[in-house]
């Protein structure tokens, strides 16, 4: 029975040491139809756009009306900045038109009316009317359904995904002059939708890393996914002036990504030289990237993360007095820099690995990465300015190793006083953690992966 009343909603669970990100869909395969490029002059709330789309043919889609507007039914917002949304651009009307009038599968009677089905009405309208359908987007089993003339027809996801970036996106810009990044990701049979934010940034030096630098380690790590087509950016290490595209991708991410579906692709230029280019999922995990030919870091590099941050990692003094330190001993160091709220030193505890796969955790999509680090059990608010923000004490009372399964990895059990000034994952009080240590390198000694239960 049909049952299309109640708005759907989903719940995100926010952890503090691991943040993962489930975008849910059964079929994960790439769409090569034409979609439109660029979009432009988004603003928060009720977002219009005027300008025409560069990059499509203006024969691809016909469409009769000049305006659509999408409206986000549902409970939980999650990251979405925006329950509404319109544009007048012909290509983007257009093509919303041809897809819901091409969905003509008929759909078997389901309950619509869950917690994992995200509910959309989309109108499309000209001067002397219009109509109106209504999307119903299964995140859990991976399905799109068309409300339409009284019945239930299928859509594709990748659709349901296109209408549902809308609503997250506020800086949409139109990219007329720069159509050789679309021409680029086309050529690896990728489509860009559209601009989602562009800025100015700083290339720090990616040859040699030290002391974790949230930008140094981001672009060397994704600058071996940008060898995979012949680019480079080591050329340009401390570069201060680089630009830096975001555009959506349409198709979803390499199956081997599954669940993770959305991607967006991530444009490097010196002046109008594109130095650089990578596919990134952004939000949760660093490491849910890969290069324009859909490959993974490690068969781009031929070498384990762990194998590649040991070559490309020079210890700086902090680093050296550390390496020589036992896991208990780091373990100490850790809740001490806690709590005498010294990030930086807190900070060389953590391994790198752990650092860097956390740079995009809970991230708006529009920005590239989180500038501050993510420290374990520092329970910090999203978007605060510093990573002990939240943290009123941190006592170590406690270490056992509970095992060692080889010779590089030791398990603690630690009972730690943890204060908060808001509780938000964590509890305040006495408590206990798993603590798992990995051994870097020798270079950098023992450091601290993650805490678990």
């Amino acid at each position: 029975m049909l049952n299309y009343k109640k708005p759907a909603f989903w719940a995100s669970v926010l952890a503090a040491v691991v943040v993962a990100a489930v975008g849910l869909s059964l079929v994960v395969s790439k769409q090569m139809a034409a979609t439109p490029d660029n979009l432009s002059n988004q603003n928060a709330g009720l977002n219009p756009i005027s300008e025409s789309l560069s990059g499509i043919p203006e024969t691809a889609y016909h469409t009769e009306y000049n305006t659509v507007k999408i409206e986000y039914l549902s409970d939980m917002m999650g990251f979405k900045s925006a329950r509404e949304f319109e544009t007048t651009v012909y290509n983007t009307v257009a093509y919303i038109d041809s897809m819901l009038r091409t969905s003509q599968t008929p759909a078997e009677e389901d309950d619509l009316n869950n917690n994992h089905t995200n509910q959309y009405t989309i109108k499309l309208s000209n001067e002397i009317g219009g109509y109106s359908c209504t999307l119903y987007y299964d995140t859990l089993y991976g399905k799109a359904y068309i409300l339409k003339d009284g019945g239930l027809y299928e859509t594709g996801t990748d659709f349901a995904r296109y209408i549902d970036s809308f609503l997250e996106h506020t800086s949409i810009t139109l990219n007329k002059d720069k159509t050789e990044a679309a021409a680029l990701f086309k050529t690896y049979g990728w489509t860009l939708d559209y601009q989602i934010n562009a800025m100015k940034n700083k290339l720090n030096d990616i040859n040699v890393l030290s002391g974790f630098n949230p930008n140094a380690y981001y672009f060397a790590y994704n600058n071996e996914l940008s060898k995979d087509i012949g680019l480079d950016m080591s050329g340009y290490s401390n570069a201060a002036g680089i630009d830096v595209e975001i555009y959506r991708i349409h198709e979803s991410m390499p199956q081997e990504f599954y669940p993770i579906q959305n991607g967006r692709g991530i444009v490097v230029r010196n002046g109008e030289k594109i130095i650089g280019a990578f596919i990134s999922a952004g939000r949760h995990r660093t490491f849910n990237a890969c290069s324009l030919k859909g490959n993974r870091f490690e068969k781009v590099t031929g070498q384990t993360l762990d194998e590649w941050l040991a070559g490309m990692i020079k210890a700086d003094s902090t680093e050296e007095g550390l390496s020589r330190l036992e896991p208990e001993q780091v373990i100490e160091k850790y809740f001490t820099a806690l709590d005498n709220k010294d990030a930086k030193t807190a900070g060389y505890c953590i391994s790198k690995k752990t650092l860097l796969g956390n740079l995009t955790s809970n991230m708006q999509n529009e920005e590239l990465f989180n500038e501050r680090i993510v420290l374990p059990l520092a329970d910090v608010d999203i978007g605060a300015k510093s990573s002990l923000d939240n943290l009123k004490s941190a006592k170590l009372l406690k270490v056992d190793l509970i095992n060692e399964p080889d010779q590089n990895v030791k398990n603690f059990r630690v009972i730690v006083n943890l204060q908060y000034n808001k509780v938000r994952s964590i509890s305040s009080g006495e408590q206990f953690w798993d603590c798992r240590m990995v051994y870097e390198s020798p270079q950098t000694g023992w450091k601290i992966e993650g805490f678990g239960h």
